[in-house]
């Protein structure tokens, strides 16, 4: 398979005419069409500007083989993708859920034996909603990384048009996080500074937890969806160099994630702290991305 059905074929999976080919290249259709029947071949700045259009290599269109069966793929990913995406979301929004539900518990009031008790009780839901969703991160993540090995390097599925409509929600569902967010922010501000409550009373901590467990899985997985329109990026990030040249960042962001939950761990059943000691994933999170930010600052 040469140039000439390459071109077709990655034309085609765009949804994009001879004539908005031609466009885009500032050249006429009767190039391009020259181009696929085989009566011609563009010059070296051309070739160039149509391999970003389409996200490939020089290689891959002059002498690899396109696939034509893209709908089948196009529908594996997308399978993928979705399932990914929700599946995160909700695991997320689960453990979410069970810090909410810890805070509640610890925050009844009354003797010190009956708080004990239902600090424990807190900590045991948490651990359950742990124990469910964690046969959804390690088979997703299976299932993605399987998908990764097969494919490293996947065609560009989406057109402009699909692309578009997607960036449309996008806005509006990071807009509507953020938010029920800020109201479980405010509600928790007004709370303790009308004074209607004490200052040891967790209700409003619990509200605004409950609202970051709903805004958090949506924000999840809207990010997760926007990384399935960029193919450009999905192609990158599972090329050799780049994976190389992440290995460090990963495993040191896996330490500390490791450690952060050596100390909530320690902190909760040796020193009872359950009802502040959570915060050491954020943090852990937020290092994370320092560090990510160092190690790549290149």
């Amino acid at each position: 398979m040469g140039f000439s059905e390459n071109l077709q074929i990655l034309r085609k999976m765009k949804n994009m005419s001879q004539e908005q080919l031609a466009e885009r290249l500032d050249i006429s259709r009767q190039a391009v069409s020259k181009w696929e029947s085989g009566n011609g071949y563009p010059e070296t700045d051309k070739l160039i500007s149509i391999c970003e259009i389409f996200n490939c290599s020089m290689d891959e269109i002059i002498k690899g083989k396109i696939s034509e069966d893209t709908d089948k793929e196009k529908t594996k990913y997308e399978t993928l993708m979705n399932q990914y995406s929700k599946g995160i979301a909700i695991a997320v929004g689960v453990i979410l859920l069970g810090v909410t539900i810890l805070l509640y518990f610890s925050g009844i009031p009354g003797p010190e034996s009956v708080q004990d008790r239902n600090s424990m009780i807190g900590v045991v839901i948490l651990l359950l909603c742990v124990v469910l969703i964690m046969p959804i991160f390690i088979v997703l993540g299976m299932q993605r990384e399987n998908f990764i090995k097969e494919n490293p390097k996947i065609p560009n599925f989406y057109n402009e048009d699909e692309i578009a409509k997607f960036n449309l929600k996008y806005p509006k569902a990071i807009a509507l996080s953020i938010s029920l967010i800020l109201i479980g922010v405010i509600f928790l501000i007004s709370l303790y500074g009308i004074g209607l409550i004490d200052d040891e009373s967790t209700i409003p901590v619990v509200v605004l937890m409950g609202f970051v467990t709903v805004s958090v899985p949506i924000m999840i997985y809207f990010g997760i969806q926007k990384d399935k329109y960029d193919i450009e990026k999905y192609n990158k990030e599972n090329s050799k160099e780049y994976k190389e040249k992440n290995n460090l960042v990963g495993k040191v962001c896996s330490v500390i994630m490791i450690i952060a939950t050596i100390l909530f761990f320690i902190s909760g059943f040796v020193y009872y702290m359950w009802e502040i000691n959570w915060i050491v994933f954020p943090i852990g999170g937020m290092m994370c991305g320092i560090v990510s930010t160092i190690l790549n600052k290149e």
